[in-house]
């Protein structure tokens, strides 16, 4: 009977490769800068919100 663990690497190693890292796998979300930001911070996040919302909803 032949080792297993040569095809139990090559399971484990090709797992490793398909998870990789989620959080690439989209825009990252802004976050709001709080409700005493200066208004130039919330004018950088409501267009950051908006270019996000775009990429997000796009037709595929």
């Amino acid at each position: 009977m032949a080792p297993r663990w040569p095809s139990l690497l090559l399971l484990a190693c090709a797992l490793a490769l398909l998870a990789g890292h989620p959080s690439t796998a989209g825009p990252a979300q802004p976050t709001y800068p709080g409700d005493d930001a200066p208004v130039e911070d919330l004018v950088r996040f409501y267009n950051d919100l908006q270019q996000y919302l775009n990429v997000v909803t796009r037709h595929r």
